[in-house]
Protein backbone atom coordinates (compact mmCIF):
# COMPACT_ATOMS: atom_id res chain seq x y z
CA UNK A 1 0.00 0.00 0.00
CA UNK A 2 1.67 3.26 -1.09
CA UNK A 3 0.44 6.53 0.78
CA UNK A 4 1.13 9.96 0.72
CA UNK A 5 2.12 12.41 3.67
CA UNK A 6 2.44 16.03 4.44
CA UNK A 7 5.05 16.87 7.06
CA UNK A 8 5.16 20.34 7.94
CA UNK A 9 6.61 22.63 10.22
CA UNK A 10 7.59 26.35 10.74
CA UNK A 11 10.51 26.16 8.42
CA UNK A 12 9.76 23.35 6.34
CA UNK A 13 12.98 21.79 6.69
CA UNK A 14 14.15 20.67 10.51
CA UNK A 15 11.45 19.23 12.72
CA UNK A 16 9.84 17.91 10.38
CA UNK A 17 12.71 15.85 8.89
CA UNK A 18 12.99 14.11 12.30
CA UNK A 19 9.26 12.72 11.98
CA UNK A 20 9.30 12.26 8.97
CA UNK A 21 11.99 9.52 9.30
CA UNK A 22 10.05 7.97 12.50
CA UNK A 23 7.16 7.80 10.72
CA UNK A 24 8.41 6.44 6.87
CA UNK A 25 10.31 3.65 8.91
CA UNK A 26 7.32 2.71 11.33
CA UNK A 27 4.62 2.67 8.74
CA UNK A 28 7.36 0.53 6.62
CA UNK A 29 7.05 -2.21 9.45
CA UNK A 30 3.41 -2.43 8.87
CA UNK A 31 3.52 -2.81 5.21
CA UNK A 32 2.96 0.80 4.39
CA UNK A 33 5.22 2.67 1.98
CA UNK A 34 5.35 6.46 2.27
CA UNK A 35 5.53 8.89 -0.30
CA UNK A 36 7.11 11.96 2.15
CA UNK A 37 6.38 15.38 1.22
CA UNK A 38 8.27 18.11 3.20
CA UNK A 39 6.22 21.49 3.54
CA UNK A 40 5.54 24.62 5.95
CA UNK A 41 2.71 25.32 7.48
CA UNK A 42 1.75 28.62 5.63
CA UNK A 43 1.99 26.62 2.53
CA UNK A 44 -0.14 23.30 3.28
CA UNK A 45 -3.87 25.10 2.94
CA UNK A 46 -2.58 25.28 -0.76
CA UNK A 47 -1.98 21.10 -0.67
CA UNK A 48 -5.19 20.21 0.84
CA UNK A 49 -6.04 17.63 -1.06
CA UNK A 50 -2.35 16.49 -2.24
CA UNK A 51 -1.71 14.06 0.15
CA UNK A 52 -3.69 10.92 2.29
CA UNK A 53 -2.39 12.84 6.17
CA UNK A 54 -0.80 15.62 6.89
CA UNK A 55 1.68 15.94 9.86
CA UNK A 56 2.82 19.52 11.37
CA UNK A 57 4.83 20.06 14.61
CA UNK A 58 3.86 23.11 14.87
CA UNK A 59 0.13 24.68 15.65
CA UNK A 60 -2.54 24.82 13.04
CA UNK A 61 -5.88 26.15 13.05
CA UNK A 62 -6.82 25.49 10.02
CA UNK A 63 -10.39 23.66 8.92
CA UNK A 64 -8.97 21.31 5.82
CA UNK A 65 -10.56 17.68 4.35
CA UNK A 66 -7.16 16.38 4.34
CA UNK A 67 -6.79 15.00 8.18
CA UNK A 68 -4.10 16.65 10.55
CA UNK A 69 -1.97 15.65 12.98
CA UNK A 70 -0.15 17.02 15.73
CA UNK A 71 3.49 15.04 15.34
CA UNK A 72 5.19 16.93 18.34
CA UNK A 73 4.88 13.12 20.27
CA UNK A 74 7.55 11.99 17.34
CA UNK A 75 9.80 14.92 18.77
CA UNK A 76 9.19 14.77 22.81
CA UNK A 77 8.83 10.68 22.78
CA UNK A 78 5.80 11.38 24.68
CA UNK A 79 2.99 9.40 23.26
CA UNK A 80 4.89 8.43 20.08
CA UNK A 81 3.68 4.90 20.14
CA UNK A 82 -0.16 5.75 19.97
CA UNK A 83 0.77 8.43 17.31
CA UNK A 84 2.08 6.22 15.41
CA UNK A 85 -0.30 3.91 15.65
CA UNK A 86 -3.08 6.53 15.01
CA UNK A 87 -1.36 7.38 12.23
CA UNK A 88 -1.20 3.73 10.71
CA UNK A 89 -5.34 3.30 11.38
CA UNK A 90 -5.86 7.05 9.40
CA UNK A 91 -3.60 5.33 6.28
CA UNK A 92 -5.64 2.60 6.54
CA UNK A 93 -9.19 3.26 6.91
Amino acid sequence: MKKTIIFACTSGIATSAVATEKVVQFCKTRGINVEPMQSDIGTIPKQDGLADLIIVTSAVKYEMQTPIVNGLPLLTGFGEEELLEKIVTLLTR
